[in-house]
């Protein structure tokens, strides 16, 4: 069976998101399986889609923060 492609994304985040990438996998990890945060990112991805496909996530509030964010770089 032929190996399943994998396509990489490379974002630029704050130190604040990469703390909280790290807590939540540390938080998910157990002594038996360690979690990643590239692991962590994927799963977020996931639970955003299916918050939107649902109609429970809040557009408008999503749009907010990343306005927010987007005003920080500057």
């Amino acid at each position: 069976m032929p190996k399943k492609e994998k396509k990489r994304l490379q974002v630029v985040i704050s130190d604040d998101q990469d703390a909280l990438l790290t807590k939540a996998a540390y938080e998910l990890s157990s002594p038996e399986r360690l979690v990643s945060k590239s692991e962590v990112v994927r799963l977020a991805i996931q639970k955003i889609a299916q918050e939107l496909d649902a109609g429970k996530a809040d557009l408008e509030e999503l749009r907010k923060t990343l306005e927010a964010e987007e005003l920080e770089e500057e």
